[in-house]
């Protein structure tokens, strides 16, 4: 099965307080992790279409190092939620995956197992069990361990039928909320079921500290 993927990397990462130029960033063969992860799917030939969703400040320094001919550059929003809409209208296909372009660990078969459950989803997401005791605070102290046994912890990519994950965006535009994840969208406007397969804890973000 043919997709585009939409991939997330406009602004500036955060983390512990600290800023993250994290789609940028360099790894010791020079190459930036957002060029890592546009490698996996420019070996994937069954991917037609990457469009990228970065900020006009760091988009010339990508179209010099990522130039291809199924790449597509498309200037973010002031959100993610506001970024991925954009994204969407610059897709050709009529399946895509939206992966945050500062997750270069990605695998193959990740991917095949998203795009084969496509077959018969409009939408599937990859998820990990949590792999630490999970606690609910109140007023800086522990009242209650969850339980995890049904719980699960989402990763991207996250695949949907193209027409149907923009008629979602569309329906959550009133929304006073900004969704951390697209699946999440889908949950908000709609009671289509999103299919889980199981991801990789190595399937992670790319943080690198910047010392200047």
């Amino acid at each position: 099965m043919n997709y585009s993927v939409l991939l997330v990397a406009a602004g500036k990462g955060a983390a512990e307080g600290e800023s993250y130029e994290k789609a940028i960033a360099s790894f010791d063969d020079s190459k930036s992790v957002l060029g890592k992860t546009i490698s996996i799917f420019q070996r994937d030939e069954n991917c037609r279409q990457i469009v990228i969703v970065t900020s006009a400040a760091d988009m010339q320094k990508f179209v010099q190092t990522t130039g291809s001919g199924k790449i597509v550059y498309v200037k973010g929003g002031k959100t993610r939620t506001d970024s991925v809409k954009i994204g969407l209208m610059a897709i050709s296909e009529d399946v895509v995956l939206i992966h945050d372009g500062v997750r270069p660990w990605l695998t193959q078969s990740l991917i095949d197992k998203l795009i084969h459950r496509m077959g018969t989803e409009k939408a599937c997401v990859l998820a990990i069990e949590p792999r630490a005791a999970v606690h609910r605070v109140v007023n800086g102290y522990i009242v209650e361990t969850v339980d995890t046994s049904t719980l699960m912890v989402s990763q991207t990519p996250q695949a949907f039928n193209t027409s149907f994950i923009i008629n979602c965006y569309n329906k959550a535009r009133n929304i006073d909320h900004e969704f951390t994840d697209d699946a999440s969208v889908v949950r908000a406007v709609s009671e289509v079921k999103i299919a889980v397969e199981h991801g990789d804890v190595r399937n992670a973000r790319f943080i690198l500290k910047n010392n200047n």
